[in-house]
């Protein structure tokens, strides 16, 4: 992942996914502002005070013994991302679909893996020029954001529509 930023020209958050190996390929998912602040509220190590909706998800799953496997966004359609949160709870493998936000942002909490399946990475997502391309492990999150930004400057979530 590489990160939540706003969208400058909609003033919306957009959640930058990146693959973590070559070609480093992005996929922007504009999000909600609540679900933004909980994803950058986890990457910025930030505790609140009180859980909020997504460290409650995750409270709850302790409790009843159910953990997050990994999240995978699985398809695009009608310009709405979805994914599925596969989970373990009682032995058993479930699937729930859910919104890729809060996903992620219970995924985070959860320090699950999360995934783009290769059909939507290979239809949406942009290759970054060789010079421009760092490993999101190596702490230039903003950096891989600042290069990006020419290319959200000129995207709209209506380009994401079938």
């Amino acid at each position: 992942m590489a990160g939540v930023k706003v969208d400058l020209r909609s003033n919306s958050p957009v959640l930058l996914l990146q693959e973590r190996s070559s070609p480093y390929r992005v996929i922007p998912i504009f999000i909600g502002v609540p679900e933004a602040n909980a994803i950058d509220l986890v990457l910025s190590h930030v505790e609140p005070q009180r859980p909020l909706t997504h460290d409650l998800v995750k409270l709850m799953m302790d409790e009843l013994d159910a953990q997050i496997e990994r999240v995978v966004v699985t398809e695009l359609r009608n310009g709405t991302y979805y994914a599925d949160l596969v989970m373990m709870a009682g032995g058993i493998d479930r699937v729930i679909s859910a919104r890729p936000s809060d996903a992620i942002a219970i995924a985070l909490r959860s320090e699950a893996p999360i995934f783009v399946s290769d059909a939507i990475m290979n239809a949406e997502g942009t290759v970054l020029e060789e010079a421009e391309v760092e490993e999101v492990d190596d702490g230039s999150q903003e950096k891989i954001v600042g290069q990006f930004r020419a290319f959200l400057n000129e995207i709209k979530p209506e380009d994401f529509s079938d």
